[in-house]
């Protein structure tokens, strides 16, 4: 058997006791594309999937993965002051527990949330003096991998940057 195909099975199969995940896992988040295989190791066994979008401000772009009626994870997009860090912007989220720094300080990413700045060439005529910052809390139960996460902020930061968010 492939890699691929093992690792498909093993994705439906809930072999360590998992349910079974008989939903499509998202290939987009609110508009930017994304490998579904960063997303899924957040996400929990069950039937259906939705993605919902919200703006609870004029800066903040919010995007929930909601799985049989819960959110498992949430997106976020924020306009935050030139100069803020990575760090800086985690605590103003949960989930963030432990966080580490990469060492260029444009990533904070923990087993269960990760902020992500994007570089200086993402400019918003909206946001004139602002830099955009992507944001992933989970909040699936038992569903903690900082590598993983790490993977996940640092490929949705680079589709971010490479978005009409960034022009």
């Amino acid at each position: 058997m492939t890699l691929a195909g093992a690792l498909a099975l093993s994705a439906c199969s809930g072999g360590d006791g998992e349910a079974e995940k008989k939903y499509t896992v998202p290939s987009a988040l609110c508009g930017i594309s994304l490998d579904p295989e960063l997303l899924d190791a957040f996400l929990p066994g069950g039937d259906s999937v939705s993605v919902k979008p919200s703006s609870p401000n004029g800066g903040t772009k919010r995007c929930d993965v909601i799985v049989d009626g819960d959110i498992s994870v949430r997106q976020v997009q924020a306009w935050w002051s030139n100069g803020e860090s990575a760090s800086t912007v985690a605590a103003g989220y949960d989930k963030m527990d432990d966080g580490q720094v990469t060492d260029d300080d444009r990533y904070l990413y923990s087993g269960t949330g990760s902020v992500g700045k994007t570089t200086t060439s993402c400019k918003s005529s909206d946001h004139p003096d602002q830099t955009l910052y992507a944001v992933v809390q989970v909040f699936t139960p038992d569903r903690s991998d900082s590598g993983a996460m790490k993977r996940l902020i640092t490929a949705y930061t680079k589709a971010l940057e490479d978005s009409d968010e960034c022009r």
